[in-house]
């Protein structure tokens, strides 16, 4: 299976994002995108790619860990822009 990590965003911050995605709906061309939807928002912090199944114990637990001892920190949206052809939107963070 293609695993990776990711941060989910506040819902302040989804909310944000969602008034800016709502004006590039409005963009030309707009309308033959397939948007995701506000529950597949996230930061990408590490893709892994392809992972065996046998694998997602040890990962999973060696995650936890590293999530327990990462204290919360701030970030910001900032810039954008878009990859895959322009079929993928992304937003950039900004912060320690």
């Amino acid at each position: 299976m293609r695993l990776f990590v990711a941060v989910m965003p506040p819902e302040d911050v989804i909310g944000t994002l969602a008034q800016e995605i709502t004006e590039l709906k409005k963009l030309p061309g707009a309308d033959r995108l397939r948007w995701t939807g506000r529950p597949g928002w996230h930061f990408t912090l590490a893709f892994y790619g392809e992972v065996g199944e046998e694998l997602l114990p040890e990962l999973s637990d060696r995650l936890g860990r590293a999530a327990r001892r990462t204290e919360p920190f701030p970030l910001a949206l900032r810039g954008g822009g878009q990859f895959g052809r322009g079929k993928v939107l992304w937003t950039g963070a900004d912060g320690d």
